[in-house]
């Protein structure tokens, strides 16, 4: 376990290295000027070339890249040109947000998938089994803005309790006060017992975790119902109906632990894909996490954000995808994490 871990480790600081070289390089041949973004529309004589030694524009680009190399490996991302803000300082900000809603869209899509690709996989080819995939195919055709701004409508026009934007009432920052522990608001308001500020999260998230939510719906259903279908069709499900053990305990307690590796792989894929899908969410919801901060970024050619928040979804990617390999050996002991089996 411990060899393995490592040379994850390992794999995910490599992948790291050539992602923050090929960004930064691609930031440094764009054609803005980082300089005169700085300054601003109306510079006065000798301010942009102020700017240019400040940035460190005025260096060649490899040793930009190496004094960018040895600020991230402090912690340090630079400085937001909009902003002017400490890049790291941002990213703590913003990322608890986004990584709430992304964690509530997944969980959303896994309370209502699996039940229907394992439901589905019982009765193939019946009428339930066709109106799964039709539910599935939906979550792929529709596009996701367009969802979004129809429960917006639908949110203002018939079910008013639910925000159409925002983390949190505004009013509630000055009236109820949230104690931040750990920066997730719905986790922070219980720990600190504020059902108030609990209450107006959980309204405000609803909105846009479903819309991701419906998104990745049709990719964990059809994962899971294949993969019951397959494990139905194993060996030893038909000699545990020969001995005659009951169809629900094969189902339940045989079959379905066995397929779930497969639906685990898909969720952690799906997990990786609505943190990059939450630019477009974060953007409709006015949702104030890295999304809709590096589309900001983008708009006003932050490199320095853009380069940072590319760095964490990375890293968010790559952390789920080892906590997934490690899942394996806890559903199935069969797979060794040793550095054998699992490669």
């Amino acid at each position: 376990m411990g060899y393995y871990i490592i040379k994850r480790i390992v794999f995910v600081t490599l992948v790291l290295f050539v992602l923050t070289t090929v960004t930064f390089f691609l930031s440094a041949v764009a054609p803005a000027d980082p300089a005169r973004l700085w300054v601003g529309p109306h510079p006065a004589a000798g301010q942009v070339e102020a700017a240019q030694k400040l940035l460190g524009l005025d260096k060649p680009i490899h040793i930009r890249y190496i004094h960018y190399l040895g600020r991230l490996l402090n912690g340090d991302f630079g400085d937001s040109i909009r902003t002017r803000q400490p890049v790291s300082k941002e990213l703590k900000r913003y990322f608890t947000a986004t990584i709430e809603l992304v964690t509530v869209s997944t969980v959303i899509s896994l309370i209502i998938a699996v039940p229907i690709g394992v439901y589905t996989a019982f009765r193939r080819e019946k009428l339930e089994d066709q109106l799964g995939r039709i539910f599935s195919f939906c979550g792929v055709a529709i596009p996701i803005f367009w969802l979004g701004m129809m429960l917006q409508l639908l949110s203002g026009s018939i079910i008013e309790d639910l925000p159409i934007q925002g983390r949190l009432s505004s009013t509630l920052f000055y009236t109820n006060p949230l104690e931040r522990v750990t920066g997730f608001f719905l986790i922070d308001s219980i720990l600190t017992g504020n059902w108030v500020v609990f209450r107006s999260s959980l309204a405000h998230i609803v909105l846009p975790s479903v819309t991701m939510a419906f998104a990745s719906l049709a990719y964990i259903v059809r994962q899971t119902r294949s993969s019951m279908i397959e494990v139905m069709n194993e060996n030893y499900i038909r000699t545990a109906r020969a001995f005659g053990i009951s169809e629900r305990q094969i189902r339940y307690k045989y079959a379905f632990k066995n397929g779930l590796i497969p639906v685990v792989t898909v969720v952690g894929i799906v997990y990786a894909m609505n943190i990059g899908g939450s630019i477009l969410v974060e953007s409709i919801f006015d949702w104030p996490g890295l999304g809709r901060q590096i589309w900001f970024a983008i708009l006003n050619n932050d490199f320095p954000v853009i380069i940072g928040i590319t760095i964490v979804f990375a890293v968010i990617c790559c952390t789920v995808n080892l906590i997934v390999d490690l899942l394996y050996s806890v559903i199935d002991p069969r797979v060794k994490t040793a550095g054998k089996n699992i490669e």
